[in-house]
Protein backbone atom coordinates (compact mmCIF):
# COMPACT_ATOMS: atom_id res chain seq x y z
CA UNK A 1 0.00 0.00 0.00
CA UNK A 2 1.34 3.41 -1.00
CA UNK A 3 1.63 6.11 1.64
CA UNK A 4 2.01 9.87 1.63
CA UNK A 5 5.60 9.99 2.90
CA UNK A 6 7.12 13.39 2.14
CA UNK A 7 10.52 15.07 2.20
CA UNK A 8 13.88 15.04 0.46
CA UNK A 9 16.44 12.28 0.33
CA UNK A 10 20.06 12.32 -0.83
CA UNK A 11 21.27 9.05 -2.30
CA UNK A 12 24.84 8.08 -3.21
CA UNK A 13 24.10 6.39 -6.53
CA UNK A 14 26.43 3.55 -7.47
CA UNK A 15 27.96 3.37 -10.93
CA UNK A 16 26.22 0.95 -13.27
CA UNK A 17 22.69 1.86 -12.21
CA UNK A 18 20.28 4.32 -13.81
CA UNK A 19 18.83 7.25 -11.88
CA UNK A 20 15.35 5.91 -12.70
CA UNK A 21 16.19 2.56 -11.10
CA UNK A 22 17.37 4.30 -7.92
CA UNK A 23 14.10 6.26 -7.68
CA UNK A 24 12.07 3.09 -8.25
CA UNK A 25 13.99 1.26 -5.52
CA UNK A 26 13.44 4.10 -3.03
CA UNK A 27 9.72 4.15 -3.82
CA UNK A 28 9.47 0.42 -3.18
CA UNK A 29 11.47 0.63 0.03
CA UNK A 30 9.42 3.49 1.51
CA UNK A 31 6.10 2.61 -0.09
CA UNK A 32 6.04 6.16 -1.43
CA UNK A 33 3.18 7.13 -3.70
CA UNK A 34 5.34 9.59 -5.60
CA UNK A 35 9.06 10.24 -6.02
CA UNK A 36 11.25 12.17 -8.41
CA UNK A 37 14.87 13.19 -8.79
CA UNK A 38 16.74 16.36 -9.69
CA UNK A 39 19.57 16.19 -12.21
CA UNK A 40 19.94 12.80 -13.88
CA UNK A 41 23.20 10.93 -13.44
CA UNK A 42 24.33 8.68 -16.29
CA UNK A 43 24.32 4.97 -15.45
CA UNK A 44 28.13 4.94 -15.56
CA UNK A 45 28.36 7.87 -13.14
CA UNK A 46 28.17 7.69 -9.36
CA UNK A 47 27.48 10.10 -6.55
CA UNK A 48 24.83 12.50 -5.35
CA UNK A 49 21.26 12.03 -6.54
CA UNK A 50 18.70 14.34 -4.93
CA UNK A 51 15.21 12.85 -4.56
CA UNK A 52 11.95 14.49 -3.56
CA UNK A 53 9.05 12.44 -2.18
CA UNK A 54 5.31 13.01 -2.12
CA UNK A 55 3.96 16.44 -2.95
CA UNK A 56 7.43 17.96 -2.71
CA UNK A 57 8.31 16.57 -6.14
CA UNK A 58 6.52 19.76 -7.28
CA UNK A 59 9.08 21.79 -5.39
CA UNK A 60 12.14 20.52 -7.29
CA UNK A 61 12.19 23.34 -9.90
CA UNK A 62 12.50 25.88 -7.08
CA UNK A 63 15.26 24.25 -5.01
CA UNK A 64 18.75 25.66 -5.72
CA UNK A 65 20.78 22.86 -7.28
CA UNK A 66 23.75 24.82 -8.61
CA UNK A 67 26.62 24.81 -8.83
CA UNK A 68 26.99 21.14 -9.69
CA UNK A 69 30.36 19.73 -8.64
CA UNK A 70 32.01 16.65 -10.07
CA UNK A 71 35.28 14.79 -10.04
CA UNK A 72 35.91 13.04 -13.31
CA UNK A 73 38.65 11.09 -14.98
CA UNK A 74 39.85 11.56 -18.54
CA UNK A 75 41.69 8.78 -20.34
CA UNK A 76 43.54 10.35 -23.21
CA UNK A 77 44.23 8.46 -26.41
CA UNK A 78 41.04 6.34 -26.44
CA UNK A 79 37.75 7.42 -27.99
CA UNK A 80 34.39 5.74 -27.32
CA UNK A 81 30.98 6.25 -28.90
CA UNK A 82 29.32 7.14 -25.58
CA UNK A 83 32.23 9.33 -24.41
CA UNK A 84 32.59 7.19 -21.28
CA UNK A 85 34.10 3.86 -20.28
CA UNK A 86 30.88 1.93 -21.00
CA UNK A 87 30.92 2.66 -24.73
CA UNK A 88 32.34 0.89 -27.75
CA UNK A 89 35.91 1.87 -28.54
CA UNK A 90 36.12 3.82 -31.78
CA UNK A 91 39.78 4.80 -31.72
CA UNK A 92 42.95 3.97 -29.82
CA UNK A 93 46.52 5.19 -29.99
CA UNK A 94 45.76 8.88 -29.68
CA UNK A 95 48.57 11.14 -28.49
CA UNK A 96 49.07 11.48 -24.74
CA UNK A 97 49.53 15.17 -23.85
CA UNK A 98 52.12 16.27 -21.32
CA UNK A 99 51.06 17.73 -17.98
CA UNK A 100 52.08 21.27 -18.87
CA UNK A 101 49.90 21.30 -21.97
CA UNK A 102 46.93 19.95 -20.01
CA UNK A 103 47.31 22.53 -17.25
CA UNK A 104 47.61 25.31 -19.83
CA UNK A 105 44.41 24.41 -21.68
CA UNK A 106 42.06 24.07 -18.71
CA UNK A 107 41.54 27.83 -18.14
CA UNK A 108 40.09 28.07 -21.68
CA UNK A 109 37.14 26.00 -20.48
CA UNK A 110 36.22 28.31 -17.63
CA UNK A 111 33.38 30.79 -18.14
CA UNK A 112 30.36 30.69 -20.43
CA UNK A 113 30.71 28.06 -23.15
CA UNK A 114 28.73 26.54 -25.99
CA UNK A 115 28.68 22.77 -25.53
CA UNK A 116 27.39 20.00 -27.80
CA UNK A 117 25.79 17.17 -25.77
CA UNK A 118 26.90 13.57 -26.36
CA UNK A 119 25.13 11.58 -29.09
CA UNK A 120 24.23 9.10 -26.35
CA UNK A 121 22.18 11.46 -24.19
CA UNK A 122 18.55 12.07 -23.23
CA UNK A 123 18.33 15.24 -25.34
CA UNK A 124 15.40 15.01 -27.73
CA UNK A 125 15.87 15.29 -31.48
CA UNK A 126 12.57 15.60 -33.31
CA UNK A 127 10.79 14.24 -30.24
CA UNK A 128 13.08 11.19 -29.95
CA UNK A 129 15.80 10.73 -27.34
CA UNK A 130 19.24 11.10 -28.93
CA UNK A 131 20.52 7.86 -27.40
CA UNK A 132 17.75 5.90 -29.14
CA UNK A 133 18.79 7.30 -32.51
CA UNK A 134 22.46 6.70 -31.72
CA UNK A 135 21.79 3.06 -30.81
CA UNK A 136 20.08 2.65 -34.16
CA UNK A 137 23.19 3.92 -35.88
CA UNK A 138 21.40 7.04 -37.12
CA UNK A 139 23.22 10.34 -37.42
CA UNK A 140 22.46 12.69 -34.54
CA UNK A 141 22.65 16.47 -34.99
CA UNK A 142 22.54 18.07 -31.55
CA UNK A 143 22.22 21.79 -31.00
CA UNK A 144 24.93 23.36 -28.81
CA UNK A 145 23.72 24.60 -25.43
CA UNK A 146 24.93 27.39 -23.19
CA UNK A 147 26.69 26.23 -20.04
CA UNK A 148 29.00 27.82 -17.51
CA UNK A 149 32.13 26.38 -15.94
CA UNK A 150 32.92 28.14 -12.66
CA UNK A 151 36.18 26.33 -11.90
CA UNK A 152 38.26 23.49 -13.30
CA UNK A 153 41.15 21.98 -11.34
CA UNK A 154 43.60 19.24 -12.26
CA UNK A 155 43.93 16.93 -9.24
CA UNK A 156 46.12 14.16 -10.65
CA UNK A 157 47.77 13.25 -13.92
CA UNK A 158 49.76 10.19 -14.96
CA UNK A 159 51.58 10.97 -18.20
CA UNK A 160 52.60 7.33 -18.58
CA UNK A 161 49.01 6.12 -18.92
CA UNK A 162 47.28 9.34 -19.99
CA UNK A 163 44.91 9.26 -17.00
CA UNK A 164 43.83 12.58 -15.48
CA UNK A 165 41.55 13.36 -12.55
CA UNK A 166 39.81 16.74 -12.67
CA UNK A 167 37.39 18.59 -10.42
CA UNK A 168 34.77 20.87 -11.96
CA UNK A 169 32.15 23.28 -10.64
CA UNK A 170 29.57 24.01 -13.30
CA UNK A 171 26.03 25.02 -14.17
CA UNK A 172 23.16 22.62 -14.59
CA UNK A 173 22.91 21.17 -18.07
CA UNK A 174 26.66 20.58 -18.33
CA UNK A 175 27.67 17.21 -19.77
CA UNK A 176 30.90 16.12 -18.13
CA UNK A 177 31.41 13.55 -20.87
CA UNK A 178 31.32 16.31 -23.46
CA UNK A 179 33.76 18.35 -21.39
CA UNK A 180 36.21 15.42 -21.37
CA UNK A 181 35.83 15.09 -25.15
CA UNK A 182 36.37 18.80 -25.75
CA UNK A 183 39.43 19.04 -23.49
CA UNK A 184 41.04 16.14 -25.36
CA UNK A 185 40.21 17.64 -28.77
CA UNK A 186 41.69 20.99 -27.73
CA UNK A 187 44.95 19.14 -27.07
CA UNK A 188 44.93 17.59 -30.53
CA UNK A 189 43.98 14.12 -29.41
CA UNK A 190 40.99 12.07 -28.31
CA UNK A 191 39.76 10.94 -24.93
CA UNK A 192 36.77 9.88 -22.88
CA UNK A 193 35.43 10.26 -19.33
CA UNK A 194 36.85 7.23 -17.57
CA UNK A 195 34.82 8.01 -14.45
CA UNK A 196 32.32 10.63 -13.27
CA UNK A 197 31.27 11.27 -9.68
CA UNK A 198 28.98 14.08 -8.53
CA UNK A 199 29.71 15.22 -5.00
CA UNK A 200 27.60 18.36 -4.68
CA UNK A 201 24.58 20.15 -6.13
CA UNK A 202 23.70 23.47 -4.57
CA UNK A 203 23.13 22.96 -0.85
CA UNK A 204 23.29 19.15 -1.11
CA UNK A 205 26.50 17.15 -0.63
CA UNK A 206 27.31 13.49 -1.10
CA UNK A 207 28.87 13.35 2.39
CA UNK A 208 25.33 13.54 3.77
CA UNK A 209 23.91 11.10 1.24
CA UNK A 210 22.57 7.67 2.08
CA UNK A 211 24.46 4.80 0.42
CA UNK A 212 22.22 2.86 -1.94
CA UNK A 213 23.05 -0.27 0.05
CA UNK A 214 21.56 1.41 3.13
CA UNK A 215 18.01 2.05 1.93
CA UNK A 216 16.62 0.36 5.02
CA UNK A 217 17.50 3.63 6.78
CA UNK A 218 15.82 5.84 4.18
CA UNK A 219 12.92 6.91 6.38
CA UNK A 220 15.29 8.20 9.07
CA UNK A 221 17.43 10.00 6.48
CA UNK A 222 14.57 12.09 5.05
CA UNK A 223 15.19 15.84 5.12
CA UNK A 224 12.20 18.00 6.06
CA UNK A 225 11.32 20.78 3.64
CA UNK A 226 12.06 23.58 6.10
CA UNK A 227 15.65 22.32 6.38
CA UNK A 228 16.09 22.12 2.61
CA UNK A 229 14.80 25.68 2.18
CA UNK A 230 16.74 27.14 5.10
CA UNK A 231 18.46 30.39 4.12
CA UNK A 232 16.15 31.04 1.16
CA UNK A 233 13.61 33.91 1.06
CA UNK A 234 10.64 32.96 3.22
CA UNK A 235 7.71 34.54 5.02
CA UNK A 236 5.13 33.42 7.53
CA UNK A 237 1.52 33.94 6.43
CA UNK A 238 -1.46 34.39 8.72
CA UNK A 239 -4.77 32.52 8.50
CA UNK A 240 -6.41 35.09 6.20
CA UNK A 241 -3.47 35.03 3.75
CA UNK A 242 -3.43 31.24 3.90
CA UNK A 243 -7.10 31.11 2.85
CA UNK A 244 -6.44 33.44 -0.09
CA UNK A 245 -3.50 31.33 -1.21
CA UNK A 246 -5.65 28.18 -1.03
CA UNK A 247 -8.10 29.89 -3.41
CA UNK A 248 -5.30 30.76 -5.83
CA UNK A 249 -5.54 34.48 -5.07
CA UNK A 250 -2.67 36.95 -5.11
CA UNK A 251 -1.61 38.43 -1.77
CA UNK A 252 0.16 41.61 -0.78
CA UNK A 253 3.31 41.27 1.29
CA UNK A 254 4.81 44.35 2.84
CA UNK A 255 8.53 44.90 3.28
CA UNK A 256 9.57 41.83 1.32
CA UNK A 257 12.83 42.62 -0.56
CA UNK A 258 11.98 40.99 -3.87
CA UNK A 259 11.82 42.09 -7.48
CA UNK A 260 9.47 41.00 -10.24
CA UNK A 261 9.85 37.27 -10.94
CA UNK A 262 11.51 36.44 -7.61
CA UNK A 263 10.13 33.54 -5.58
CA UNK A 264 9.37 33.47 -1.86
CA UNK A 265 8.47 30.42 0.21
CA UNK A 266 5.40 30.91 2.39
CA UNK A 267 5.11 28.96 5.66
CA UNK A 268 2.40 28.95 8.29
CA UNK A 269 2.86 29.40 12.05
CA UNK A 270 3.51 25.66 12.49
CA UNK A 271 6.41 25.72 10.00
CA UNK A 272 4.44 23.91 7.29
CA UNK A 273 5.14 24.95 3.71
CA UNK A 274 2.05 26.67 2.32
CA UNK A 275 3.13 27.77 -1.15
CA UNK A 276 5.77 29.05 -3.50
CA UNK A 277 4.93 32.66 -4.33
CA UNK A 278 6.22 34.68 -7.28
CA UNK A 279 6.27 38.47 -7.31
CA UNK A 280 4.28 40.12 -10.08
CA UNK A 281 4.83 43.43 -11.80
CA UNK A 282 2.10 45.11 -9.73
CA UNK A 283 3.92 44.17 -6.50
CA UNK A 284 1.58 41.38 -5.42
CA UNK A 285 2.64 37.76 -4.96
CA UNK A 286 1.00 34.95 -6.92
CA UNK A 287 0.96 31.30 -5.69
CA UNK A 288 2.68 29.17 -8.35
CA UNK A 289 2.75 26.01 -6.21
CA UNK A 290 0.36 25.36 -3.32
CA UNK A 291 1.11 22.70 -0.69
CA UNK A 292 -1.83 23.03 1.68
CA UNK A 293 -3.24 19.79 3.02
CA UNK A 294 -6.79 18.72 2.42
Amino acid sequence: MKNDIEGFLNIDKPAGMSSFAVVAAVRRCLGAAKAGHAGTLDPAASGLLVLALGKFTRLLPFVPLEPKQYRFGIRFGVQTDTLDADGNILKTGGRIPDRGALEAVLPRFCGVLSQVPPDFSAVKVGGVRAYILARQGRRVELVPRRIEIFSLTLLQYDEATGDAMIEVSCSGGTYVRSLARDIAESLGTCGHASSVRRFAAGIFHVERALPFTGLDGAAEALLPVHEVLRGLPRITVDAAQKRKIAQGCDIILERIPAKEGDTVFAFDNEDNLVAVLRKKRDGSFHPVRVFLKG
